[in-house]
């Protein structure tokens, strides 16, 4: 899915080492606002991994058009849902 966005809030950059793989990641929350005429615009939180995370380019305020992927998965019988940034562009 690719849709247009404005840029609310970057969170700070996480990072750390997998205990799985022992590779080192990279990820940031970033908070979006649809950029759709409604009277309440969606709010989603998606997460950016790897190099967009530790230099995005762009800021909070900027329009954006970002390809999202959704998916869920499950821990200790909750079930969680997740959105990544798959592709994001300053417009």
């Amino acid at each position: 899915m690719k849709k247009t966005f404005k840029v609310v809030k970057l969170l700070a950059l996480r990072q750390g080492t997998s205990e799985r793989t022992g590779q080192e990641w990279k990820s940031r929350k970033v908070v979006l606002e649809s950029t759709e005429a409604v009277m309440y615009p969606d709010l989603i939180v998606a997460t950016l991994r790897g190099d967009w995370a530790e230099n995005p380019n762009f800021k909070e305020g900027d329009i954006v058009e970002a390809g999202l992927s959704f998916f869920a998965h499950e821990k200790d019988g909750r079930w969680f849902n997740n959105v990544r940034i798959i592709k994001i562009e300053k417009r």
